[in-house]
Protein backbone atom coordinates (compact mmCIF):
# COMPACT_ATOMS: atom_id res chain seq x y z
CA UNK A 1 0.00 0.00 0.00
CA UNK A 2 2.82 2.39 0.88
CA UNK A 3 4.53 1.60 -2.42
CA UNK A 4 1.32 2.42 -4.32
CA UNK A 5 0.99 5.73 -2.48
CA UNK A 6 4.60 6.64 -3.25
CA UNK A 7 3.98 5.92 -6.95
CA UNK A 8 0.91 8.13 -6.73
CA UNK A 9 3.09 10.89 -5.29
CA UNK A 10 5.50 10.50 -8.20
CA UNK A 11 2.54 10.88 -10.57
CA UNK A 12 1.50 13.99 -8.64
CA UNK A 13 4.96 15.55 -9.04
CA UNK A 14 5.21 14.43 -12.67
CA UNK A 15 1.86 16.09 -13.48
CA UNK A 16 3.06 19.51 -12.34
CA UNK A 17 6.53 19.18 -13.83
CA UNK A 18 4.93 18.47 -17.20
CA UNK A 19 2.28 21.18 -16.77
CA UNK A 20 4.72 23.91 -15.63
CA UNK A 21 8.18 22.83 -16.84
CA UNK A 22 9.69 26.32 -17.11
CA UNK A 23 8.40 27.60 -13.77
CA UNK A 24 9.26 24.37 -11.94
CA UNK A 25 12.81 24.27 -13.31
CA UNK A 26 13.40 27.95 -12.50
CA UNK A 27 12.11 27.55 -8.94
CA UNK A 28 14.16 24.45 -8.28
CA UNK A 29 17.24 26.03 -9.91
CA UNK A 30 16.97 29.15 -7.75
CA UNK A 31 16.61 27.06 -4.59
CA UNK A 32 19.65 24.98 -5.64
CA UNK A 33 21.65 28.16 -6.26
CA UNK A 34 20.69 29.32 -2.79
CA UNK A 35 22.01 26.03 -1.41
CA UNK A 36 25.22 26.30 -3.45
CA UNK A 37 25.82 29.82 -2.20
CA UNK A 38 25.41 28.58 1.35
CA UNK A 39 27.76 25.68 0.59
CA UNK A 40 30.40 28.09 -0.75
CA UNK A 41 30.13 30.04 2.46
CA UNK A 42 30.64 26.86 4.49
CA UNK A 43 33.58 25.65 2.39
CA UNK A 44 35.25 29.03 2.81
CA UNK A 45 35.42 28.25 6.53
CA UNK A 46 38.23 25.77 5.93
CA UNK A 47 40.99 28.25 5.03
CA UNK A 48 39.43 30.75 7.44
CA UNK A 49 39.75 28.34 10.37
CA UNK A 50 43.26 27.39 9.26
CA UNK A 51 44.19 31.07 9.51
CA UNK A 52 42.36 31.62 12.76
CA UNK A 53 43.79 28.54 14.47
CA UNK A 54 47.22 28.95 12.81
CA UNK A 55 47.25 25.42 11.51
CA UNK A 56 48.64 26.38 8.14
CA UNK A 57 51.68 24.19 8.83
CA UNK A 58 49.46 21.18 9.45
CA UNK A 59 48.35 18.90 6.61
CA UNK A 60 45.51 20.49 4.71
CA UNK A 61 42.25 18.77 3.82
CA UNK A 62 41.36 18.34 0.12
CA UNK A 63 38.65 20.99 0.40
CA UNK A 64 41.05 23.46 2.02
CA UNK A 65 43.52 22.98 -0.80
CA UNK A 66 40.70 23.32 -3.34
CA UNK A 67 39.41 26.52 -1.72
CA UNK A 68 42.93 28.03 -1.63
CA UNK A 69 43.47 27.02 -5.28
CA UNK A 70 40.25 28.75 -6.37
CA UNK A 71 41.24 31.88 -4.47
CA UNK A 72 44.64 31.84 -6.16
CA UNK A 73 43.03 31.50 -9.58
CA UNK A 74 40.79 34.46 -8.78
CA UNK A 75 43.86 36.36 -7.56
CA UNK A 76 42.33 36.75 -4.09
CA UNK A 77 44.66 36.63 -1.14
CA UNK A 78 43.25 34.30 1.57
CA UNK A 79 43.40 36.83 4.40
CA UNK A 80 41.00 36.87 7.32
CA UNK A 81 39.15 39.94 6.00
CA UNK A 82 38.88 38.48 2.48
CA UNK A 83 37.54 35.15 3.68
CA UNK A 84 35.01 36.80 6.00
CA UNK A 85 33.89 38.97 3.12
CA UNK A 86 33.41 35.90 0.91
CA UNK A 87 31.28 34.24 3.58
CA UNK A 88 29.12 37.35 3.93
CA UNK A 89 28.78 37.61 0.13
CA UNK A 90 27.86 33.93 -0.16
CA UNK A 91 25.14 34.30 2.48
CA UNK A 92 23.83 37.44 0.78
CA UNK A 93 23.62 35.59 -2.54
CA UNK A 94 21.83 32.76 -0.78
CA UNK A 95 19.26 35.23 0.53
CA UNK A 96 18.81 36.78 -2.92
CA UNK A 97 18.34 33.43 -4.66
CA UNK A 98 15.98 32.25 -1.96
CA UNK A 99 13.89 35.44 -2.26
CA UNK A 100 13.68 35.07 -6.04
CA UNK A 101 12.69 31.42 -5.66
CA UNK A 102 9.97 32.13 -3.10
CA UNK A 103 8.58 34.94 -5.25
CA UNK A 104 8.40 32.54 -8.17
CA UNK A 105 6.76 29.97 -5.92
CA UNK A 106 4.08 32.46 -4.89
CA UNK A 107 3.32 33.46 -8.48
CA UNK A 108 3.21 29.85 -9.64
CA UNK A 109 1.00 28.74 -6.75
CA UNK A 110 -1.57 31.35 -7.75
CA UNK A 111 -1.34 30.24 -11.39
CA UNK A 112 -1.66 26.56 -10.46
CA UNK A 113 -4.78 27.20 -8.37
CA UNK A 114 -6.30 29.36 -11.10
CA UNK A 115 -5.59 26.82 -13.85
CA UNK A 116 -7.11 23.96 -11.87
CA UNK A 117 -10.22 26.00 -11.07
CA UNK A 118 -10.67 27.02 -14.69
CA UNK A 119 -10.11 23.47 -15.93
CA UNK A 120 -12.85 22.15 -13.64
CA UNK A 121 -15.27 24.97 -14.52
CA UNK A 122 -14.67 24.70 -18.27
CA UNK A 123 -14.96 20.91 -18.25
CA UNK A 124 -18.19 21.07 -16.25
CA UNK A 125 -19.66 23.60 -18.66
CA UNK A 126 -19.04 21.17 -21.52
CA UNK A 127 -20.39 18.12 -19.70
CA UNK A 128 -23.84 16.63 -20.17
CA UNK A 129 -26.58 18.19 -18.08
CA UNK A 130 -27.33 14.82 -16.52
CA UNK A 131 -23.82 14.69 -15.06
CA UNK A 132 -23.92 18.30 -13.82
CA UNK A 133 -27.30 17.75 -12.14
CA UNK A 134 -25.93 14.71 -10.29
CA UNK A 135 -23.07 16.65 -8.67
CA UNK A 136 -23.56 18.22 -5.22
CA UNK A 137 -23.14 21.98 -5.65
CA UNK A 138 -21.28 22.21 -2.34
CA UNK A 139 -18.70 19.66 -3.47
CA UNK A 140 -18.07 21.64 -6.65
CA UNK A 141 -17.75 24.89 -4.69
CA UNK A 142 -15.34 23.17 -2.30
CA UNK A 143 -13.25 21.89 -5.23
CA UNK A 144 -13.04 25.32 -6.84
CA UNK A 145 -12.37 27.18 -3.60
CA UNK A 146 -10.51 24.96 -1.11
CA UNK A 147 -9.20 21.91 -2.94
CA UNK A 148 -7.56 23.97 -5.68
CA UNK A 149 -5.76 26.06 -3.05
CA UNK A 150 -4.63 23.02 -1.04
CA UNK A 151 -3.39 21.39 -4.24
CA UNK A 152 -1.34 24.50 -5.09
CA UNK A 153 0.20 24.38 -1.60
CA UNK A 154 1.12 20.74 -2.20
CA UNK A 155 2.77 21.78 -5.48
CA UNK A 156 4.82 24.38 -3.58
CA UNK A 157 5.88 21.70 -1.09
CA UNK A 158 6.80 19.36 -3.96
CA UNK A 159 9.10 22.02 -5.44
CA UNK A 160 10.70 22.55 -2.04
CA UNK A 161 11.22 18.79 -1.66
CA UNK A 162 12.86 18.57 -5.09
CA UNK A 163 15.21 21.46 -4.40
CA UNK A 164 15.88 20.35 -0.84
CA UNK A 165 16.75 16.81 -1.95
CA UNK A 166 19.36 18.18 -4.35
CA UNK A 167 20.74 20.40 -1.58
CA UNK A 168 20.97 17.37 0.71
CA UNK A 169 22.88 15.52 -2.00
CA UNK A 170 25.30 18.45 -2.38
CA UNK A 171 25.90 18.61 1.37
CA UNK A 172 26.43 14.84 1.47
CA UNK A 173 29.05 15.09 -1.30
CA UNK A 174 30.88 17.83 0.61
CA UNK A 175 30.85 15.77 3.83
CA UNK A 176 32.23 12.73 2.00
CA UNK A 177 34.94 14.85 0.35
CA UNK A 178 35.98 16.20 3.75
CA UNK A 179 36.03 12.78 5.39
CA UNK A 180 34.89 9.67 3.47
CA UNK A 181 34.65 7.51 6.61
CA UNK A 182 32.68 10.04 8.62
CA UNK A 183 30.51 10.91 5.63
CA UNK A 184 29.59 7.29 4.98
CA UNK A 185 28.71 6.77 8.63
CA UNK A 186 26.63 9.95 8.71
CA UNK A 187 24.67 8.95 5.61
CA UNK A 188 23.92 5.48 7.01
CA UNK A 189 22.68 6.89 10.31
CA UNK A 190 20.68 9.63 8.54
CA UNK A 191 19.05 7.04 6.28
CA UNK A 192 18.00 4.99 9.29
CA UNK A 193 16.49 8.09 10.91
CA UNK A 194 14.51 8.98 7.80
CA UNK A 195 13.28 5.40 7.48
CA UNK A 196 12.25 5.34 11.12
CA UNK A 197 10.20 8.55 10.81
CA UNK A 198 8.30 7.55 7.67
CA UNK A 199 5.31 6.31 9.71
CA UNK A 200 4.49 9.91 10.65
CA UNK A 201 4.40 10.84 6.97
CA UNK A 202 1.94 8.03 6.33
CA UNK A 203 -0.19 9.24 9.24
CA UNK A 204 -0.18 12.75 7.80
CA UNK A 205 -1.20 11.45 4.38
CA UNK A 206 -4.11 9.48 5.88
CA UNK A 207 -5.23 12.50 7.91
CA UNK A 208 -5.07 14.69 4.79
CA UNK A 209 -7.26 12.24 2.87
CA UNK A 210 -9.76 12.26 5.73
CA UNK A 211 -9.75 16.08 5.76
CA UNK A 212 -10.48 16.20 2.04
CA UNK A 213 -13.36 13.72 2.24
CA UNK A 214 -14.99 15.24 5.33
CA UNK A 215 -14.67 18.84 4.12
CA UNK A 216 -16.22 17.90 0.79
CA UNK A 217 -19.16 16.27 2.57
CA UNK A 218 -19.54 19.16 5.03
CA UNK A 219 -19.63 21.87 2.36
CA UNK A 220 -22.13 19.81 0.34
CA UNK A 221 -24.50 19.58 3.30
CA UNK A 222 -24.16 23.28 4.12
CA UNK A 223 -24.88 24.22 0.49
CA UNK A 224 -28.00 22.04 0.59
CA UNK A 225 -29.25 23.38 3.92
CA UNK A 226 -28.66 27.11 3.50
CA UNK A 227 -31.41 27.67 0.90
CA UNK A 228 -33.83 25.85 3.24
CA UNK A 229 -32.84 27.71 6.41
CA UNK A 230 -36.03 29.82 6.43
CA UNK A 231 -38.51 26.90 6.53
CA UNK A 232 -36.24 25.08 8.96
CA UNK A 233 -36.37 27.99 11.38
CA UNK A 234 -40.06 28.61 10.73
CA UNK A 235 -40.88 25.01 11.74
CA UNK A 236 -38.32 24.90 14.59
CA UNK A 237 -36.46 21.99 12.99
CA UNK A 238 -32.98 23.24 13.86
CA UNK A 239 -32.65 20.54 16.48
CA UNK A 240 -32.85 17.88 13.76
CA UNK A 241 -30.55 19.56 11.28
CA UNK A 242 -27.89 20.81 13.69
CA UNK A 243 -26.62 17.33 14.76
CA UNK A 244 -25.84 16.50 11.12
CA UNK A 245 -23.63 19.57 10.71
CA UNK A 246 -22.11 19.10 14.17
CA UNK A 247 -21.13 15.51 13.38
CA UNK A 248 -19.46 16.53 10.11
CA UNK A 249 -17.70 19.47 11.79
CA UNK A 250 -16.38 17.23 14.59
CA UNK A 251 -15.14 14.73 12.01
CA UNK A 252 -13.24 17.51 10.27
CA UNK A 253 -11.84 18.66 13.60
CA UNK A 254 -10.68 15.10 14.31
CA UNK A 255 -8.98 14.93 10.90
CA UNK A 256 -7.23 18.25 11.61
CA UNK A 257 -6.08 16.99 15.00
CA UNK A 258 -4.64 13.87 13.40
CA UNK A 259 -2.80 16.04 10.89
CA UNK A 260 -1.39 18.21 13.68
CA UNK A 261 -0.36 15.13 15.64
CA UNK A 262 1.50 13.65 12.68
CA UNK A 263 3.26 16.97 11.98
CA UNK A 264 4.21 17.60 15.59
CA UNK A 265 5.34 14.01 16.19
CA UNK A 266 7.69 14.31 13.23
CA UNK A 267 8.96 17.68 14.42
CA UNK A 268 9.42 16.45 18.00
CA UNK A 269 11.46 13.40 17.01
CA UNK A 270 13.55 15.12 14.35
CA UNK A 271 15.53 17.38 16.68
CA UNK A 272 16.66 14.69 19.16
CA UNK A 273 17.52 12.33 16.32
CA UNK A 274 19.49 15.10 14.60
CA UNK A 275 21.56 15.53 17.78
CA UNK A 276 21.92 11.76 18.00
CA UNK A 277 23.40 11.59 14.50
CA UNK A 278 25.83 14.42 15.19
CA UNK A 279 26.80 12.88 18.54
CA UNK A 280 27.32 9.48 16.93
CA UNK A 281 29.54 10.90 14.24
CA UNK A 282 31.50 13.00 16.76
CA UNK A 283 32.08 9.91 18.87
CA UNK A 284 33.28 8.05 15.80
CA UNK A 285 35.59 10.93 14.94
CA UNK A 286 37.11 10.90 18.43
CA UNK A 287 37.38 7.12 18.46
CA UNK A 288 38.88 6.92 15.00
CA UNK A 289 41.03 10.01 15.34
CA UNK A 290 43.19 11.39 12.62
CA UNK A 291 41.11 14.45 11.71
CA UNK A 292 42.40 17.99 11.78
CA UNK A 293 40.78 20.36 14.25
CA UNK A 294 39.54 22.57 11.40
CA UNK A 295 38.11 19.53 9.64
CA UNK A 296 36.44 18.35 12.83
CA UNK A 297 34.83 21.72 13.47
CA UNK A 298 33.60 22.12 9.90
CA UNK A 299 32.38 18.52 9.82
CA UNK A 300 30.20 19.21 12.86
CA UNK A 301 28.77 22.28 11.12
CA UNK A 302 28.25 20.39 7.85
CA UNK A 303 26.59 17.47 9.60
CA UNK A 304 24.27 19.78 11.47
CA UNK A 305 23.34 21.59 8.25
CA UNK A 306 22.96 18.28 6.39
CA UNK A 307 20.61 16.82 8.98
CA UNK A 308 18.74 20.11 9.18
CA UNK A 309 18.13 19.93 5.43
CA UNK A 310 17.05 16.30 5.74
CA UNK A 311 14.54 17.32 8.40
CA UNK A 312 13.20 20.16 6.24
CA UNK A 313 12.82 17.88 3.22
CA UNK A 314 11.00 15.27 5.29
CA UNK A 315 8.70 17.87 6.84
CA UNK A 316 7.90 19.36 3.43
CA UNK A 317 7.29 15.88 2.03
CA UNK A 318 4.83 15.27 4.84
CA UNK A 319 3.08 18.58 4.09
CA UNK A 320 2.89 17.60 0.41
CA UNK A 321 1.40 14.23 1.36
CA UNK A 322 -1.24 15.95 3.51
CA UNK A 323 -2.35 18.26 0.68
CA UNK A 324 -1.93 15.80 -2.17
CA UNK A 325 -5.37 14.25 -1.59
CA UNK A 326 -7.04 17.57 -2.48
CA UNK A 327 -5.34 17.46 -5.88
CA UNK A 328 -6.53 13.92 -6.58
CA UNK A 329 -10.05 14.76 -5.43
CA UNK A 330 -10.18 17.71 -7.81
CA UNK A 331 -8.67 15.66 -10.65
CA UNK A 332 -11.31 12.99 -10.04
CA UNK A 333 -14.06 15.55 -10.58
CA UNK A 334 -12.36 16.92 -13.69
CA UNK A 335 -11.96 13.44 -15.20
CA UNK A 336 -15.55 12.51 -14.31
CA UNK A 337 -16.81 15.64 -16.10
CA UNK A 338 -14.47 15.03 -19.04
CA UNK A 339 -15.86 11.52 -19.48
CA UNK A 340 -19.32 13.09 -19.73
CA UNK A 341 -18.48 15.68 -22.40
CA UNK A 342 -21.63 16.39 -24.40
CA UNK A 343 -21.19 14.85 -27.83
CA UNK A 344 -23.77 17.31 -29.17
CA UNK A 345 -21.82 20.28 -27.86
CA UNK A 346 -20.72 21.24 -31.35
CA UNK A 347 -20.87 19.88 -34.86
CA UNK A 348 -23.80 18.57 -36.87
CA UNK A 349 -26.37 20.33 -38.98
CA UNK A 350 -27.52 23.88 -38.41
CA UNK A 351 -30.98 23.93 -36.78
CA UNK A 352 -33.99 24.93 -38.90
CA UNK A 353 -37.32 25.19 -37.09
CA UNK A 354 -40.24 26.32 -39.26
CA UNK A 355 -42.75 23.46 -38.95
CA UNK A 356 -42.73 21.50 -35.68
CA UNK A 357 -40.80 19.68 -32.98
CA UNK A 358 -41.80 16.02 -32.50
CA UNK A 359 -41.16 13.34 -29.93
CA UNK A 360 -41.73 9.89 -31.42
CA UNK A 361 -41.75 6.73 -29.31
CA UNK A 362 -39.50 8.31 -26.70
CA UNK A 363 -38.47 6.22 -23.71
CA UNK A 364 -36.31 7.73 -20.99
CA UNK A 365 -35.20 6.58 -17.55
CA UNK A 366 -32.85 7.95 -14.92
CA UNK A 367 -32.47 4.50 -13.36
CA UNK A 368 -34.25 1.21 -14.02
CA UNK A 369 -37.80 2.54 -13.77
CA UNK A 370 -38.72 4.52 -16.92
CA UNK A 371 -39.90 8.11 -16.53
CA UNK A 372 -41.26 8.23 -20.09
CA UNK A 373 -42.44 5.25 -22.11
CA UNK A 374 -43.42 5.53 -25.77
CA UNK A 375 -44.16 9.27 -25.63
CA UNK A 376 -45.29 10.85 -28.88
CA UNK A 377 -46.27 14.54 -29.13
CA UNK A 378 -45.89 17.54 -31.40
CA UNK A 379 -45.06 21.21 -30.74
CA UNK A 380 -46.18 23.23 -33.78
CA UNK A 381 -44.17 26.29 -34.77
CA UNK A 382 -45.56 29.57 -33.44
CA UNK A 383 -48.04 27.94 -31.06
CA UNK A 384 -48.49 28.03 -27.27
CA UNK A 385 -48.21 24.47 -25.92
CA UNK A 386 -48.69 23.52 -22.26
CA UNK A 387 -47.63 20.26 -20.59
CA UNK A 388 -49.62 19.37 -17.49
CA UNK A 389 -49.92 16.39 -15.19
CA UNK A 390 -48.98 15.13 -11.72
CA UNK A 391 -45.56 15.72 -10.16
CA UNK A 392 -42.95 13.26 -11.31
CA UNK A 393 -44.86 12.38 -14.49
CA UNK A 394 -41.95 13.50 -16.71
CA UNK A 395 -42.94 16.99 -17.85
CA UNK A 396 -39.56 18.55 -17.08
CA UNK A 397 -37.86 15.56 -18.67
CA UNK A 398 -39.76 16.24 -21.92
CA UNK A 399 -38.67 19.88 -22.13
CA UNK A 400 -35.10 18.87 -21.26
CA UNK A 401 -35.21 16.37 -24.12
CA UNK A 402 -36.48 19.11 -26.45
CA UNK A 403 -33.68 21.42 -25.29
CA UNK A 404 -31.11 18.72 -25.95
CA UNK A 405 -30.05 18.58 -22.30
CA UNK A 406 -31.02 14.89 -22.18
CA UNK A 407 -30.91 12.12 -24.79
CA UNK A 408 -33.70 9.52 -25.15
CA UNK A 409 -32.92 5.90 -24.32
CA UNK A 410 -35.22 4.92 -27.17
CA UNK A 411 -37.09 6.88 -29.83
CA UNK A 412 -36.03 10.32 -31.03
CA UNK A 413 -36.70 14.04 -30.94
CA UNK A 414 -37.12 15.68 -34.35
CA UNK A 415 -36.88 19.32 -35.41
CA UNK A 416 -38.58 19.67 -38.81
CA UNK A 417 -38.04 15.93 -39.51
CA UNK A 418 -34.31 16.13 -38.61
CA UNK A 419 -33.26 14.09 -35.55
CA UNK A 420 -32.03 16.40 -32.81
CA UNK A 421 -28.99 14.11 -32.43
CA UNK A 422 -27.90 15.19 -35.95
CA UNK A 423 -28.18 18.92 -35.15
CA UNK A 424 -25.43 21.14 -33.74
CA UNK A 425 -26.37 21.10 -30.05
CA UNK A 426 -24.87 24.46 -29.17
CA UNK A 427 -26.48 26.18 -32.16
CA UNK A 428 -29.85 24.64 -31.22
CA UNK A 429 -29.64 25.81 -27.63
CA UNK A 430 -28.70 29.30 -28.79
CA UNK A 431 -32.10 29.42 -30.48
CA UNK A 432 -33.91 28.64 -27.21
CA UNK A 433 -35.09 30.75 -24.31
CA UNK A 434 -35.42 28.93 -20.95
CA UNK A 435 -37.19 30.03 -17.75
CA UNK A 436 -36.68 27.53 -14.89
CA UNK A 437 -39.16 26.85 -12.12
CA UNK A 438 -37.01 28.60 -9.54
CA UNK A 439 -36.32 32.15 -10.70
CA UNK A 440 -32.64 32.83 -10.12
CA UNK A 441 -31.51 36.44 -10.15
CA UNK A 442 -28.05 37.63 -9.19
CA UNK A 443 -27.24 40.46 -6.80
CA UNK A 444 -26.47 42.72 -9.73
CA UNK A 445 -28.24 45.21 -12.00
CA UNK A 446 -31.31 44.45 -14.12
CA UNK A 447 -29.17 44.95 -17.20
CA UNK A 448 -26.65 42.32 -16.08
CA UNK A 449 -29.39 39.91 -15.00
CA UNK A 450 -31.09 40.09 -18.38
CA UNK A 451 -27.99 40.01 -20.60
CA UNK A 452 -25.92 37.70 -18.37
CA UNK A 453 -22.89 39.68 -19.48
CA UNK A 454 -23.37 39.11 -23.23
CA UNK A 455 -21.43 41.98 -24.87
CA UNK A 456 -23.44 41.94 -28.11
CA UNK A 457 -26.80 42.86 -26.52
CA UNK A 458 -27.57 46.52 -27.15
CA UNK A 459 -29.89 48.75 -25.13
CA UNK A 460 -32.51 48.68 -27.88
CA UNK A 461 -32.63 44.88 -27.93
CA UNK A 462 -32.67 44.86 -24.13
CA UNK A 463 -35.62 47.25 -24.00
CA UNK A 464 -37.43 45.20 -26.67
CA UNK A 465 -37.04 42.04 -24.55
CA UNK A 466 -38.26 43.80 -21.41
CA UNK A 467 -41.29 45.19 -23.29
CA UNK A 468 -42.11 41.75 -24.70
CA UNK A 469 -41.91 40.29 -21.17
CA UNK A 470 -44.17 43.06 -19.82
CA UNK A 471 -41.38 44.33 -17.59
CA UNK A 472 -40.50 47.67 -19.17
CA UNK A 473 -43.19 49.68 -17.37
CA UNK A 474 -41.87 48.91 -13.88
CA UNK A 475 -38.17 48.86 -14.90
CA UNK A 476 -38.37 52.32 -16.44
CA UNK A 477 -40.01 53.67 -13.26
CA UNK A 478 -37.18 52.46 -10.98
CA UNK A 479 -34.75 55.14 -9.69
CA UNK A 480 -31.79 53.66 -11.56
CA UNK A 481 -33.74 52.02 -14.36
CA UNK A 482 -31.73 49.26 -16.06
CA UNK A 483 -28.87 49.86 -13.63
CA UNK A 484 -31.06 49.16 -10.59
CA UNK A 485 -29.61 46.41 -8.38
CA UNK A 486 -32.20 43.68 -7.75
CA UNK A 487 -30.79 42.49 -4.39
CA UNK A 488 -29.87 39.00 -3.22
CA UNK A 489 -31.83 36.49 -5.38
CA UNK A 490 -33.97 39.41 -6.55
CA UNK A 491 -35.19 40.32 -3.06
CA UNK A 492 -35.86 43.96 -4.03
CA UNK A 493 -38.43 42.89 -6.63
CA UNK A 494 -41.85 41.28 -6.28
CA UNK A 495 -42.48 37.71 -7.43
CA UNK A 496 -44.15 38.84 -10.63
CA UNK A 497 -41.38 41.31 -11.39
CA UNK A 498 -38.73 38.63 -10.87
CA UNK A 499 -40.58 36.30 -13.22
CA UNK A 500 -40.85 38.97 -15.93
CA UNK A 501 -37.12 39.69 -15.65
CA UNK A 502 -36.49 35.97 -16.09
CA UNK A 503 -38.73 35.90 -19.18
CA UNK A 504 -36.95 38.98 -20.59
CA UNK A 505 -33.62 37.18 -20.07
CA UNK A 506 -34.95 34.22 -22.05
CA UNK A 507 -36.17 36.51 -24.85
CA UNK A 508 -32.80 38.25 -25.35
CA UNK A 509 -31.38 37.01 -28.62
CA UNK A 510 -34.88 36.54 -30.15
CA UNK A 511 -35.26 32.78 -29.53
CA UNK A 512 -37.37 30.55 -31.78
CA UNK A 513 -38.60 28.46 -28.86
CA UNK A 514 -39.39 29.69 -25.34
CA UNK A 515 -39.51 27.01 -22.61
CA UNK A 516 -40.99 27.79 -19.21
CA UNK A 517 -41.15 25.47 -16.18
CA UNK A 518 -44.08 26.37 -13.87
CA UNK A 519 -43.80 30.13 -14.59
CA UNK A 520 -46.83 31.07 -12.44
CA UNK A 521 -46.67 28.52 -9.61
CA UNK A 522 -45.61 31.06 -6.95
CA UNK A 523 -47.67 34.02 -8.17
CA UNK A 524 -51.05 35.34 -7.11
CA UNK A 525 -53.96 34.84 -9.57
CA UNK A 526 -53.89 38.39 -10.90
CA UNK A 527 -50.13 38.35 -11.55
CA UNK A 528 -50.37 34.85 -13.01
CA UNK A 529 -53.06 36.07 -15.42
CA UNK A 530 -50.78 38.91 -16.50
CA UNK A 531 -47.95 36.45 -17.22
CA UNK A 532 -50.38 34.31 -19.24
CA UNK A 533 -51.43 37.31 -21.30
CA UNK A 534 -47.76 38.08 -21.97
CA UNK A 535 -47.07 34.53 -23.13
CA UNK A 536 -50.16 34.47 -25.31
CA UNK A 537 -49.05 37.71 -26.94
CA UNK A 538 -45.66 36.13 -27.68
CA UNK A 539 -47.11 33.06 -29.42
CA UNK A 540 -47.08 33.48 -33.14
CA UNK A 541 -43.71 35.22 -33.20
CA UNK A 542 -42.19 32.73 -30.72
CA UNK A 543 -43.11 29.11 -30.08
CA UNK A 544 -43.96 28.78 -26.38
CA UNK A 545 -43.81 25.52 -24.43
CA UNK A 546 -44.73 25.71 -20.75
CA UNK A 547 -45.16 23.31 -17.86
CA UNK A 548 -48.06 24.30 -15.67
CA UNK A 549 -51.02 23.17 -13.55
CA UNK A 550 -52.60 26.63 -13.42
CA UNK A 551 -56.07 26.90 -15.03
CA UNK A 552 -55.21 30.31 -16.50
CA UNK A 553 -52.23 28.79 -18.33
CA UNK A 554 -54.30 25.89 -19.63
CA UNK A 555 -56.99 28.27 -20.86
CA UNK A 556 -54.42 30.44 -22.66
CA UNK A 557 -52.75 27.54 -24.49
CA UNK A 558 -53.33 26.51 -28.09
CA UNK A 559 -52.46 22.91 -27.29
CA UNK A 560 -52.37 21.00 -23.97
CA UNK A 561 -50.81 17.59 -23.31
CA UNK A 562 -51.60 15.56 -20.21
CA UNK A 563 -48.45 13.73 -19.11
CA UNK A 564 -49.16 10.77 -16.86
CA UNK A 565 -47.81 7.26 -16.29
CA UNK A 566 -45.00 7.92 -18.78
CA UNK A 567 -47.40 8.72 -21.62
CA UNK A 568 -48.61 11.92 -23.33
CA UNK A 569 -52.27 12.54 -24.25
CA UNK A 570 -53.62 15.61 -26.02
CA UNK A 571 -56.47 17.38 -24.22
CA UNK A 572 -59.18 19.00 -26.28
CA UNK A 573 -59.21 22.78 -25.83
CA UNK A 574 -62.36 24.92 -25.88
CA UNK A 575 -62.52 27.61 -28.54
CA UNK A 576 -60.96 30.93 -27.54
CA UNK A 577 -62.15 34.14 -29.15
CA UNK A 578 -58.64 35.28 -30.13
CA UNK A 579 -57.67 31.96 -31.69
Amino acid sequence: HERVLNLQTLRFVDHFVRAYPGRTVSMVALLILAGLAEGIGVVTLFPLLDLALQEASSPESPLTRAAVFVLDVLNIEPTLATLLGLIVLAMALKGLFFWLAMRQVGYTMAEVATDMRLELIRTLMRARWRHIASQPSGALANAVGIEAMRASWAYRDACTVLAGSIQVALYAIVVILVSPRVGALALVVAGLVVFGLRRFIMQGRAAGEQQTAVLRSLTSKIAELLPAIKPIKAMDRERYVLPILEAETRSYNLAQRRTVQAIEYLRAFQEPLLVLVVATVLYAMVALGGELLTVSLVLVLLLYRLMGRVNVVQAQYQAMAVGESAFWSLREQVEAARSEIDSAEAGGRAPRFVDNIRLEGVLFSYSEAPVLSNVTLKVPHGRFVVLTGPSGAGKTTIVDLIAGLLTPNEGAVYVDDVPLSDIDGRAWRRSLGYVPQETLLFHRSILENVTLGAPDVGRDELEESLRAAGAWSFVSSLPDGLDQTVGERGSRLSGGQRQRIAIARALVGRPQLLILDEPTSELDPKTARGICDTLRALSGSVTVTAISHEPSMLESADLVYQIDAGLAREIAQPERRDR
